[in-house]
């Protein structure tokens, strides 16, 4: 069978895509996920259906990235139908207004603030706004945590932001919204509602789209120039499946190597790994951005920390002094870090089984990474360098990130909650030399690799695709996921994820 569609990765992006492609029945969509696939809530494990964690242990690919060079650190992502957003903490947040039209004014005209925005209140069933900014009747339910629901830690946390001067926001995707408060989650009640069960779990019965769980590609088919279908493995077997039109959703970690085991990437790399070049494009795994966070970590009381909690309630969202960039900066607080999972970290901790952290995360950070392979063979993980904080300004505004976290860290509130701080004291806090040295030593990610196959015009020479996602140099071929973003947003990026398959979707129906 020859479908019309075949899309590889069934994560925040290509689950929406393949719903909304689906809605014409005469248009049919094959969905390859490397991960498994549970067909219905009741059949999945309950660390996917529970958005008061991040589930990091068994549907993750185990991936290692250095944060800074020689110091490796885990990279979780999603391996399951829903991806990402089927393990991630269910952040329902957008990004600002000026993030979207840095891309537009880059050559990408489709993707303004006022193009995106309907993309985004179709996605959204807000169960607490309305008005121009937010959608109602979308596949996603929006809802955000009400002050009653707050557990202690969190009022704790909020009233020593509101103390030290930040302003209450009741709203984090009001467009003009910057401060301390309540967070935007999709779920319901405790369900984690990941793509795989607001997009794809009401339109299984669709004759027109076809589910494969545990089917891992290792590269595009083509006939010339046209790309005609993927090769992958399944049960064991090497097999091959056809489409009309092929579109990678593997993520911003897993679409590079797809396109270099393709051939397509940088040719000199491609040949000394025994890959014929189809298409010498450099920028493929280049351009590699993330949202690094560093954090005070606290030792809790007896009662104070509970798994059973949510993970975080609470964000803070402000622009760092000296920046000309909006919301530039996250500040939140997790709730509990069971360091039995991070043995290594618990011994340099002081071996406390649980503890909770003040966290500072940079959200338009100026260092860039890149994702690359070392071998050909498939099933080995991609090497990531991601290059924390080489930017000079990146470890200003972290520094001055975690001097904040310090101070609300010692807040009365806070202090009432804790035994003791971990590591941190205040010499070091005070000296820029040793607080940055702590900085790159305990720094990791907030699971936002994004831009390794980023779109823009054609003079642009690090572009992979055009702005409808479409590879340059090549037919039959898109990437429709996190890679294709210029430059990160100001906010988590599942959403922005959703939103790039919803319009990608509107693209591929008006013949774009």
């Amino acid at each position: 069978m020859k479908y019309d569609y075949v899309i590889v990765g069934a994560g925040s992006s290509g689950a929406a895509l393949a719903a909304r492609l689906t809605e014409d029945p005469n248009t049919t969509v094959l969905l390859l996920e490397a991960g498994p696939d549970y067909p219905d809530v009741d059949k999945t494990p309950y660390d996917l259906q529970n958005s008061f964690w991040v589930s990091v242990i068994d549907h993750d690919w185990k991936f290692k990235a250095d944060a800074v060079p020689g110091r490796p650190i885990d990279y979780p992502r999603g391996k399951v139908t829903g991806g990402s957003s089927a393990v991630n903490a269910a952040m329902a947040i957008r990004g600002v207004p000026s993030d979207y039209d840095e891309w537009a004014a880059w050559g990408n005209d489709e993707w303004s603030w006022e193009k995106v925005l309907p993309s985004f209140r179709k996605l959204e069933d807000d169960q607490d706004r309305g008005g121009d900014f937010h959608g109602k009747g979308g596949p996603v339910p929006v809802v955000r945590w009400k002050k009653d629901e707050f557990i202690p830690l969190q009022e704790a946390f909020l009233e020593a932001c509101l103390e030290r001067g930040y302003p209450y926001v009741d709203d984090n995707n009001d467009p003009s919204g910057s401060g301390v408060g309540p967070i935007a989650m999709n779920r319901r009640g405790r369900l984690r509602m990941s793509t795989a069960v607001a997009y794809l779990g009401p339109n299984r019965h669709r004759l027109n789209l076809t589910i494969r769980g545990n089917c891992h590609v290792n590269r595009v088919l083509f006939e010339g120039t046209k790309a005609v279908g993927v090769e992958l493995e399944s049960g064991g077997e090497v097999q091959r499946v056809s489409g009309e039109s092929i579109i990678l959703s593997a993520g911003a970690v897993q679409s590079p190597p797809i396109l270099w085991r393709s051939g397509i990437g940088p040719k000199a790399k491609l040949e000394a790994l025994g890959i014929q070049c189809r298409l010498d494009q450099p920028a493929v795994g280049a351009n590699l951005i993330d949202h690094p966070q560093a954090f005070v970590g606290m030792i809790p009381k007896e009662g104070v920390c509970s798994m059973d909690n949510p993970l975080v309630q609470v964000l803070g969202r402000y622009t760092a002094p000296g920046s000309s960039q909006f919301n530039d900066m996250q500040l939140y607080m997790v709730n509990h870090v069971d360091m039995t999972q991070f043995p290594e970290l618990m011994e340099t901790f002081g071996g406390h089984p649980m503890i909770f952290s003040i966290m500072t995360g940079l959200q338009r950070p100026n260092s860039r990474g890149n994702i690359s392979i070392n071998t050909k063979d498939f099933h080995a993980a991609p090497v990531i360098d991601l290059h924390y904080y080489e930017d000079e300004e990146d470890m200003r505004r972290s520094l001055d990130g975690m001097r904040r976290c310090w101070e609300i860290a010692n807040l009365p509130a806070m202090q009432e909650k804790a035994q003791g701080m971990i590591i941190l004291t205040q010499e070091i806090v005070d000296d820029d030399e040793q607080l940055a040295g702590y900085i790159r030593a305990v720094s990791s990610t907030i699971f936002h690799p994004v831009g390794t196959c980023k779109m823009g015009p054609d003079d642009d020479p690090g572009a992979v695709v055009d702005q409808y996602c479409r590879v340059r140099g090549v037919d039959g071929l898109r990437v429709v996921d996190a890679s294709i973003m210029p430059n990160i947003v100001s906010a988590n990026t599942n959403f922005t994820c959703m939103m790039i398959g919803e319009k990608v979707a509107d693209f591929i129906k008006a013949g774009k």
